[in-house]
């Protein structure tokens, strides 16, 4: 059959979520019978493909590809490679996606042929009723804990800097390419800029919207922000205009505290103004969570303001390793 569309999922032991996933998928108002549903598994060892193999019983347009190697790039690009549709959608296992998402994303693409990516908002929930699970969706609310992208906090539609699980045209991605295959986290921030170069835009709708699942702990969250923050490392040898201001600043700021910690132990003026500097850092840190508190209840005051260090210190070290390891990565393949 000739898809319209065609959807894929990268996943590695997605058990917890791939279902309502799927069902999201199938309760689409974009005809279900024109999608072409990859799950693309990186060598899951749990059920994932087990239930993947259940649905494709029930529905042969939903079907299983191995993924050997294993990160979302290589996913996107299989899925690329494996279907003929004329659109290209790029989901989470993570989310479950609103009745109008996939017609909304490919209704923004024919109504512009310069729109190489076209994507929505997030409704950011907890994945339980624990403190720190809904800790962490409050955070990614925040300006000040994420940095306040378009898709987390909302905005009217228009061009924006990044989408998403976003939505392309086919003819795009064989006009610029795929995702770099050697980058394990990051490779959306340079598919984007990418696509910019190349004279498209990337398009915010609010109307497409689905419902992300923060992590659940506060492990989950550093270590999610730690990637994050390598990848920005390895995007600075990559392409650095694909790296924005806000990317830098957990970096800066961890900087600052080393290097001042360091220059104390020699320099008695320096001890002055890391204490200014970090007395400074948590007045800020105070007053963001006492907004970000609003409408939730006073009990999670105090875990956003340690979730909101955590998180920009895992960032900032994640970028710092990043810039170490891509040296030697990124420096020896040029």
């Amino acid at each position: 059959m000739n898809y319209k569309v065609a959807i894929i999922i990268p996943t590695l032991n997605e058990e917890k979520f791939l279902s309502r996933c799927l069902e999201s998928v199938i309760a689409q108002s974009y005809p279900f019978e024109e999608m072409d549903v990859m799950v693309v598994d990186g060598g899951s060892k749990d059920n994932t493909k087990k239930i993947v193999d259940d649905y494709h019983q029930r529905y042969n347009n939903i079907r299983l590809i191995e993924n050997p190697g294993k990160i979302q790039s290589i996913a996107f690009n299989i899925g690329v490679k494996n279907s003929s549709a004329p659109y290209i959608v790029r989901l989470d296992a993570h989310a479950l996606y609103k009745p109008y998402y996939i017609e909304g994303c490919v209704k923004g693409l024919k109504d512009n042929p310069k729109r190489g990516n076209v994507g929505g908002q997030w409704d950011i929930q907890p994945q339980n009723d624990s403190l720190w699970a809904t800790t962490n969706a409050i955070l990614n609310y925040s300006k000040f804990g994420i940095g306040g992208a378009t898709y987390r906090i909302g905005a009217e539609a228009g061009n924006v800097d990044t989408v998403p699980f976003g939505a392309f045209p086919r003819k795009m991605i064989e006009e610029i390419g795929g995702m770099r295959d050697d980058l394990p986290r990051g490779e959306d921030n340079e598919f984007n800029s990418r696509i910019k170069k190349a004279g498209y835009d990337i398009y915010f709708d609010p109307q497409i919207e689905c419902i992300y699942y923060a992590r659940p702990t506060l492990r989950a969250s550093c270590k999610q922000m730690f990637a994050n923050g390598e990848s920005i490392g390895h995007l600075f040898y990559v392409d650095r205009d694909s790296i924005g201001i806000r990317h830098l600043v957990p970096l800066l700021f961890v900087l600052g505290i080393i290097v001042g910690g360091l220059c104390s132990i020699f320099f008695n003026p320096f001890f002055y103004a890391l204490l200014a500097g970090l007395s400074l850092y948590c007045v800020c840190d105070l007053i963001a969570s006492v907004f970000a508190t609003k409408g939730h209840g006073w009990k999670y005051f105090f875990p956003l303001f340690i979730i909101f260090f955590c998180v920009h210190v895992s960032y900032g070290f994640g970028t710092i390793k990043g810039l170490l390891c891509g040296w030697k990565k990124f420096r020896k393949s040029e």
